[in-house]
């Protein structure tokens, strides 16, 4: 009698344990035959239903009616004393307010009072679904995004390329993922541009540019680039990069080919008035700022306007054409030549004085003589003046008009200085 009243006490103190345990677990316990025959209050916190509601509960009351019938048979097998386990499986059980609850369950099959039971923990991650879900969601949007996106670690090497890149750059998931983004380096820009990158997306922050990189096929691609550094919550120092670009290719082109439109003549294919003037500007400034000294050439086609009238317009063009190649091929690259209007031209010869600019100006008009357009030959009258201290644009253009003028008046096909 005395021992067996030491088995009493004993199984009395192993279930005092089991109970201090469970009630001070985070994890839901539970214990049930046809009924819960126990649960811990972190098991109801979990459900949203009280201790004493779940203990009047059948187990597959927290299932959905699609799956009642299917765990019902789980338990009335667990209480029949059949032993199987349900080691971290995942479940999906219905709280009190209807919300869905997802868990990670163990279940194993117990002795219980003569007879058998169905004991387990329960971990709620209904978050971790959550946060999957997003992740799910926002992968998928990634995947399916027209913009380029990729993800590197800190080192550089590419972990994630989603279907834009791909399709894009042509290459293929698996020839870009553990590469750098040099895979895709054009050459267009200097090692001073990507110092400048790493710099700063390695200090924490945002970086936006746009990088000219190559396609597989060898095409340069504008891509309109902002790199974001990604840290680890824990030690806040940076782990990944994600690299998210725009194809602007199409756009730059068509900026290119707008401002070429309105700076280079279509005709002649030299820089027009609007252009030829900027550079004039830029010709001030440095004489201005350095004292850099450089003078002005004005050049009329004599008699144009016959040419025209009697070749006709299209032989007109080809001069016009013609005699800008040939001064083109003549002059320096420093120097700046362009159709100031009809058949006047203006050059500007950077760091030339006035006996220069007469020399190259009396050059380029016998070049002209000389030469065959077509069947016909022309001639050119040329106005020089040269940049002087406290000048204006205006006052230097006038004296190279006037020089032009008088260059005409002495009966044209002469160079005349102002």
């Amino acid at each position: 009698m005395k021992n067996a009243k030491s088995c009493l006490e004993l199984v009395q103190e192993s279930e005092e344990r089991f109970r201090i345990i469970a009630e001070n677990s985070l994890f839901g316990m539970f214990l049930y035959q046809e009924y819960f025959i126990y649960v811990n209050q972190a098991f109801a916190d979990m459900t949203g239903y009280s201790i004493q509601e779940l203990l009047k509960m059948h187990p597959w009351d927290l299932v959905d009616e699609k799956n009642k019938i299917k765990f019902k048979q789980l338990v009335q097998r667990r209480i029949a004393g059949e032993m199987f386990s349900s080691v971290h499986n995942d479940a999906l059980l219905i709280r009190k307010n209807e919300e869905l609850l997802h868990i990670k369950i163990s279940v194993e099959t117990v002795r219980y009072k003569e007879s058998y039971a169905g004991m387990g923990i329960a971990i709620d991650i209904s978050d971790i679904m959550k946060k999957n879900q997003v992740i799910k969601v926002l992968i998928q949007a990634l995947s399916q995004s027209d913009d380029i996106v990729f993800i590197t670690n800190v080192q550089g090497n590419i972990l994630y390329v989603n279907n834009a890149l791909v399709n894009i750059y042509g290459y293929t998931e698996e020839e870009v993922l553990g590469q750098t983004p040099r895979v895709f380096k054009s050459g267009k820009q200097d090692d001073a541009f990507y110092k400048e990158l790493w710099e700063k997306i390695l200090s924490g922050k945002n970086y936006h540019q746009v990088i000219i990189n190559r396609k597989k096929n060898g095409e340069l691609i504008y891509a309109d680039t902002k790199i974001t550094p990604v840290e680890n919550e824990t030690t806040k120092e940076i782990e990944y990069f994600v690299v998210n670009a725009r194809d602007i290719t199409s756009r730059i082109k068509s900026e290119e080919k707008l401002k070429q439109l309105a700076t280079i003549d279509p005709l002649t294919q030299i820089p027009n008035r609007y252009q030829i003037n900027e550079c004039f500007d830029e010709f001030i400034a440095r004489k201005e700022r350095i004292g850099q000294p450089f003078s002005v050439l004005i050049f009329d086609i004599d008699h144009f306007k016959k040419i025209n009238d009697t070749y006709g317009h299209p032989l007109g063009d080809f001069v016009l054409k013609s005699f800008s190649r040939l001064v083109m091929e003549n002059i320096r690259l420093v120097d700046k030549f362009g159709r100031w209007g009809g058949e006047e031209f203006l050059l500007l010869l950077d760091g030339t004085g006035e006996h220069e600019a007469m020399r190259i100006g009396q050059k380029l008009n016998t070049l002209v003589a000389e030469a065959s357009f077509g069947n016909i030959c022309i001639t050119v009258s040329v106005g020089v003046t040269e940049y002087r201290d406290n000048d204006t644009k205006e006052q230097c253009l006038n004296r190279a008009d006037n020089a032009l003028y008088a260059a005409k008046n002495l009966g044209r096909n002469r160079v005349v200085f102002n």
